[in-house]
């Protein structure tokens, strides 16, 4: 069952056309009338109350992870560009790498690729071609997040998080003040928001640089503080990814792709088969001790 007619019909047309459709549109764009109901069930049923930060952010919580690894023995090659996984006759995967210099292969006994489905596609055409197919099959969503550290408080309600509707005209989706939630002492004094949304991959703000987004973004801050002057910004950065939401129409149970591909050694584990709940860290960790149990299971 599709979402967006059951919403309207049980949430009331005024609900729905104030909350959830603007909900909808924003997260998926031209696709808000094809996610089921199903994805819409799980993402409000494991939704609470409270929202927990990792203190020092991502980025801390990698650098400790990748610490943890390396203490086991784990080596780990950051800023190199897996650009082909071929099978060899004798079993295993050569794999082509880029390091920005140079192109090396390496050979291995497993690989397990955690690329969205479409670059999966790429890297590996040996594949037969209905996993192929079925790659193709899955749609998402691209992110754009302009991140811009200011010398003092925008949003002086102490509003964290809001969601701003297509409809209203303005250029981003979200308006998060984290340091409303995690005070500026954590980052030098610094009062950090991000302008953030869900768009296709195709969409213009991907060739956009950061200050042509700025120059589109910031006037709009000034609805949300009238004060608020371009002066006080002290930093800018932007983030851009590709494939950053799943699109989970009817019927998307039988589209995930088995985390076992047909080719022994390889597997495949996205955001696109944590289904139906909605891409997050907690999901993340789940289908790795998934995946990494069926890698033990087949060299044993």
């Amino acid at each position: 069952m599709v979402a967006d007619p059951w919403l309207a019909r049980w949430m009331g047309s005024r609900g729905y056309e104030v909350i959830w459709r603007p909900m909808l549109e924003g997260k998926f764009g031209s696709h808000f009338d094809e996610v089921n109901l199903a994805w819409f069930w799980a993402r409000v049923y494991k939704r609470t109350p409270k929202l927990i930060y990792y203190r020092g952010g991502f980025q801390a919580f990698v650098n400790g992870l990748a610490t943890a690894l390396r203490t086991t023995g784990v080596t780990l090659q950051t800023n190199h560009a897996i650009q082909a996984i071929t099978p060899r006759p004798e079993g295993g995967y050569l794999l082509t790498i880029r390091d920005g210099r140079s192109t090396i292969e390496q050979s291995v006994d497993q690989v397990l690729s955690t690329v969205s489905p479409g670059l999966m596609q790429q890297l590996t055409p040996d594949l037969p071609a209905d996993y192929l197919g079925q790659l193709g099959k899955l749609q998402s969503m691209g992110a754009v997040v302009v991140t811009v550290a200011l010398n003092q408080q925008l949003m002086t309600s102490g509003a964290y998080w809001v969601n701003l509707p297509k409809r209203e005209g303005f250029p981003f989706l979200a308006l998060v003040e984290h340091t409303n939630m995690v005070s500026p002492v954590h980052y030098g004094g610094d009062h950090l928001i991000y302008m953030g949304d869900y768009l296709e991959p195709s969409h213009r703000y991907f060739t956009m640089s950061v200050d042509e987004l700025l120059a589109e973004f910031t006037p709009h801050l000034r609805k949300f503080n009238p004060a608020f002057d371009e002066s006080w910004i002290t930093g800018a950065w932007v983030h851009k990814a590709k494939y950053a939401q799943p699109v989970p129409p009817v019927g998307y149970l039988a589209m995930i792709p088995d985390l076992r591909t047909p080719l022994p050694g390889l597997y495949f584990a996205s955001m696109s088969q944590v289904y139906p709940w909605d891409r997050g860290t907690n999901y993340a960790v789940e289908l790795g001790h998934k995946v990494a149990k069926l890698m033990i299971e087949d060299l044993v």
